[in-house]
């Protein structure tokens, strides 16, 4: 884990010094995630938080979170490493009417304090990137083989080759 990033920031102050964080985060310090994954035992994720004001003076942190998270497949129950490269634009805003008005590609943060902590940025993003059923790619549909597809029973075609020889004479 890299400490380089403090846990909480003064959002207006990290927009006007465009203040950008990165480094790496242990899974098992994101507590709301505990039902949502496997378990993350030494498991980090990267992320990259970069604060500033858009054209309206709004304040803004692009949020990018990449790793590997370890998911149960819905499909065989078995733990997969699932690779999340996850990026959105989160506009801090302090009422529900502010957040009303952010462009439509603005995730709302509601803050009252003007604190943003940093660790809850990055937890919502992992959030965000996770798949809603998780299904391992390397996985096939249960029933569903090569041979099982060849070997499908066509009960009418063997009337279809009756009324063709038929239509012939």
């Amino acid at each position: 884990m890299s400490r380089d990033f403090p846990d909480w920031v003064q959002a207006d102050k990290a927009a006007a010094a465009r203040r950008e964080f990165s480094g790496t985060v242990p899974l098992k310090r994101f507590q709301r995630l505990a039902g949502m994954i496997a378990d993350p035992g030494e498991a980090e994720v990267a992320f990259e938080l970069s604060f500033g004001h858009d054209e309206q003076r709004q304040v803004r942190v692009e949020v990018r979170v990449t790793g590997e998270v370890p998911l149960v497949c819905q499909r065989t129950l078995r733990t997969f490493a699932h690779a999340l490269d996850s990026q959105s634009v989160v506009g801090i805003v302090g009422t529900d009417r502010e957040a009303e008005s952010l462009p439509e590609d603005y995730e709302p943060l509601l803050i009252s304090e003007g604190r943003v902590e940093l660790a809850a940025l990055i937890e919502e993003e992992l959030m965000l990137g996770l798949p809603l059923v998780p299904v391992d790619p390397a996985s096939s549909r249960i029933g569903q083989d090569d041979e099982a597809a060849a070997d499908t029973h066509r009960p009418f075609a063997g009337l279809a080759k009756l009324k063709k020889h038929r239509d012939q004479d």
